[in-house]
Parts: C-alpha cells; sequence; structure tokens
C-alpha cells in the first residue's frame, strides 16, 4: 500500500488490521522496558552472592532507572526529527546490547555498567511505544489502545517480580537478562516490518546535541540526589544537596540553551499552551501518590498489622487489578465519548478520598476493606493515566507528538521518584525508633505509633492527590480529533 498523500495524515495509510498488529509490538516493547524494571529486584541477594559487591546492590536497579529516564525526552525529539522506526529500531538494538552485556556481567561493576547501556535503549523503548500510536491513530482513537499500553506497564510490573524470582530458583540470575534477546528480536522484526509505512521528515534537521547534554547533566543529578535521599532519609544529606545544586545549575543552562537555538531537542513553547501544562502537572502529582503507595502499602500491612511479605503481596493484587482495569475502561470511555476531563477529575476525587480514609481507618484491620480502598485507589489512578496520555498527544501538532509524550513520561517517572523519596521521609520522620529492625514486625515498636506515623503518610499523600484534583479541574477540554 502506497504512502498517504502529503495533505494527509499519517494515519490514513494504516488498515484496522496493520494497526492491530503495530499495536502487538508495541506492547511487545512497552513490556520490555516496564519488565526490567521490576524482574532485577527479587533476584538481586543472588546477583549479589554470586558477583559480590553487596553495598553496590541498589545501584542494579538505579542504573537502569536513572538512565532510561534522562533519555526519555531525547529519545522522543530525535523520533519526531528523524522518525519514529529508525529510532525506535536504535533503542531496542541498545536494548538488547545491554542485556547481553549484563547477563555476561563478571563483576558487580561490570553489571552496574551493563544496566546503564540497558537504560539508555529501555528510555527509547518507553517514549517511542507511545509516540507510534499518534501516528496510526486519531486522538479520537487513541484512548483504547493507550488503555492497552497502560495495561500492559501493569502487568509488566505484576509479573516482573514473579518471573525474576522463577529464573532465579529454577535456572540462574543470568537468564533475567537473556530472556530480552527473544522478546528484543521480536519487537526488532515487528518495528522492521510494520512501520515502514510510517512517514520521514522531509529535510535534514538540524540537531540540538548541546540541549541533549544539558538534559543528561541536569536531569542526572536530580536523580541521583533522590537516590541520597533514600539511602539517608534525609533531605539534607550532603551529596543529596549538592546533587540537587548541580542539577539546577545545568537546569538554568538548559533553559537558556532551548530559548536561544530554533529547533531546540526541547521546545519550551510546548509549555505555553495551559493544556499540555495541566495534563504535565496532574500526571506528576498522579504519579506521585501512586509510586509511593505502591512501596509503602505493603510496608504498612507488614509493620502497622504485623502481616508477612506474602500476605502484603497478596493483599496489593487488589490495588494492580484496579489499575489495569482503570486504564483499561478510561480508554475505552475516552474513545467513546470523545472526553478526557471528567476522567482526570474522578481520578484524582477518588485517590484523595480513599486517601483520607486510610488515613482515618488504617490498613490490615479488615480485608473487606483492604480489599475495598486499595482497588479503588488502582482504578483511580487508571483512570488518570491513559487520558492524560490522549490529552497531551491531542493538545500539540502532530510534528512534536513524540517530545510531547517523551515529556510526559519523563515528568511521570520524575514525580514516582520524588513521590517516594517525599513520603518515605514522612514515614521515617514519624516513626518510633526500632519500628523499621525485625522487632517491630513482630511486636517491638508501639503499634499506634506505628500507625499514626503511617497515618501522617496518607494524609501527606491525600494532600498530594488533592493538589492533582485542583489541577484537573483547571484543565480545559477541547476536542478530541478524529479522522476526518
Amino acid at each position: 500500500m502506497p504512502d498517504p498523500p502529503p495533505d494527509l495524515p499519517s494515519y490514513a495509510a494504516f488498515s484496522p488490521g496493520e494497526v492491530r498488529t503495530i499495536v502487538m509490538g508495541l506492547m511487545l516493547a512497552l513490556f520490555l522496558s516496564s519488565l526490567d524494571q521490576t524482574i532485577v529486584a527479587t533476584a538481586l541477594s543472588s546477583i549479589a552472592g554470586d558477583l559480590g559487591g553487596w553495598e553496590l546492590m541498589p545501584w542494579v536497579v538505579s542504573a537502569y532507572l536513572i538512565s532510561s529516564t534522562v533519555t526519555t525526552p531525547i529519545y522522543g525529539r530525535l523520533s519526531d526529527l528523524y522518525g519514529r522506526r529508525p529510532v525506535l529500531l536504535v533503542s531496542v538494538t541498545i536494548f538488547v546490547f545491554g542485556a547481553v552485556l549484563a547477563a555476561l556481567a563478571p563483576t558487580m561493576l561490570a553489571l552496574i555498567a551493563a544496566r546503564v547501556v540497558q537504560g539508555l535503549g529501555g528510555g527509547g523503548l518507553r517514549a517511542i511505544a507511545l509516540a507510534v500510536v499518534g501516528d496510526i491513530l486519531p486522538p479520537r482513537e487513541r484512548g483504547r489502545v493507550q488503555g492497552y499500553l497502560s495495561a500492559t506497564f501493569a502487568t509488566a510490573n505484576i509479573i516482573g517480580p514473579l518471573l525474576g524470582g522463577l529464573f532465579v530458583e529454577y535456572l540462574s540470575w543470568h537468564w533475567i537478562f537473556w530472556v530480552n534477546l527473544p522478546l528484543g528480536a521480536a519487537a526488532f522484526a515487528t518495528t522492521w516490518f510494520q512501520l515502514r509505512k510510517l512517514p520521514l521528515p522531509g529535510k535534514r534537521p538540524k540537531i540540538d546535541w548541546l540541549g541533549a547534554l544539558l538534559i543528561l547533566l541536569s536531569c542526572t543529578p536530580l536523580l541521583l540526589g533522590i537516590t541520597f535521599v533514600q539511602r539517608y532519609a534525609s533531605w539534607a544529606a550532603p551529596e543529596a544537596l549538592g546533587c540537587f545544586g548541580l542539577g539546577l545549575v545545568f537546569l538554568v543552562a538548559l533553559i537558556a540553551q532551548e530559548r536561544s537555538v530554533t529547533q531546540p531537542m526541547l521546545p519550551l513553547q510546548l509549555f505555553r499552551s495551559p493544556i499540555f501544562t495541566m495534563g504535565i502537572i496532574v500526571t506528576a502529582l498522579s504519579s506521585m501518590v501512586m509510586m509511593a503507595l505502591v512501596i509503602l502499602v505493603p510496608l504498612d500491612y507488614q509493620l502497622s498489622a504485623g502481616l508477612s511479605p506474602k500476605e502484603a503481596g497478596l493483599r496489593m493484587i487488589a490495588m494492580t487489578l484496579g489499575s489495569v482495569t482503570g486504564s483499561f475502561l478510561a480508554g475505552q470511555a475516552v474513545s467513546a465519548t470523545g472526553r478526557y476531563r471528567p476522567f482526570a477529575v474522578l481520578g484524582a476525587s477518588v485517590a484523595t478520598l480513599m486517601c483520607l480514609v486510610i488515613a482515618v481507618f488504617g490498613l490490615g484491620q479488615s480485608l473487606l476493606l483492604d480489599t475495598g480502598v486499595t482497588l479503588l485507589l488502582g482504578l483511580s489512578f487508571g483512570c488518570q493515566f491513559s487520558p492524560m496520555t490522549v490529552t497531551i498527544q491531542n493538545a500539540v501538532e502532530p510534528r512534536d507528538g513524540g517530545i510531547a509524550i517523551s515529556c510526559m513520561m519523563f515528568f511521570r517517572l520524575m514525580g514516582g521518584a520524588f513521590g517516594v523519596a517525599l513520603l518515605s521521609s514522612v514515614l521515617l520522620g514519624h516513626l518510633p525508633d526500632g519500628a523499621m529492625g525485625a522487632g517491630a514486625i513482630a511486636g517491638g515498636a508501639p503499634p499506634e505509633a506505628v500507625r499514626a506515623a503511617f497515618s501522617t503518610v496518607f494524609l501527606a499523600a491525600a494532600g498530594i492527590a488533592g493538589l492533582c484534583l485542583v489541577a484537573a479541574l483547571f484543565l480545559k477540554e477541547i476536542p478530541l480529533r478524529g479522522r476526518v
């Protein structure tokens, strides 16, 4: 089938059957990127026991997270300038190459370096997979597909730790990286054959390489600073303050650079759109709450109610299923109604209310209450993510679709990292001495004091969700573009 005429949008070239095949390939690419963040967690102790370097163990996760996050906006912009297909092919190749290096790593330092390489590819997988949806479907029809992609992301988070545990128990930790080879090959083949009809830019782009460098130099210290905050449980740790200061210096330089070039790596004019800006704010605030609660709710079950890690994990299923279901249903509803603002408002409202309910009644007292509130929390998160993706894509010109969706992913990841650090510091600041030790779970720390500390955490989470609700109320709704 020939390329569409220049006056027709890119999605005019794709039949419904081709769209379905492409979406399956995008789900695979997103699954690759998301799975690699969670599959390693249950294998860390085995890896450290084999390679040594226990003190470096947290960096096996952080190296991938940091490199994949800071490169996300760069990949998005490059895909706008060079086309989605070639940039996605490069991303898959780098990711798989990093997986091979990780599987063959002889030392912990070599593994960390390999994880950095993997992250350099993973940032592109995540960003471009969402951007391609904007090339093959009009905004009115994207909600349904974005629901599928969000469900893929949540599914990877569910089965990642399980797969990691199975590989370690029955094979070896090396297989958590070898498994990426067949999956990566399938993603590469799908991209190579199915995305050939996507249009390429008509003229040779001028790349803002200094802007790309400044993005790396500003974002990397900020993420490192968050890592030090979590390690030392203090925002005033010298290492954290130094990283934050360095990141802010380069951030100022980045803004100055992007205002002075004709084709910036990060187009600041995107933020002149109130819909784009509010969509980014809603995304970042909702991610702050969601990512923090994914970490802190299981901890609450263990410290406040004395549940085992297995029991706490089982009670998290409701939140995970709620997130998958909410994202899928909200995506379908956006496509059916052509409206996105009500779902952002509904999601933020329910999240605020459920955080307040948990702050008052606590967790671990009733299985029915725990299931109900965490299920509603998951539904609220899902209601925000799929619609916000469509909102942000609809608010910009098609030529900026890649960088727009990459900005959303970047702020979602940064918001999640800051949310975990912020609410964790609130918890540690209110917990009684010795509450984090083994004796606390066995009843060594005063239960009421522990519950009071978590109540403060959920009140803070409700405050962040409330700010998200305010932003959602200010979100302007414009019609979603259709095929006509």
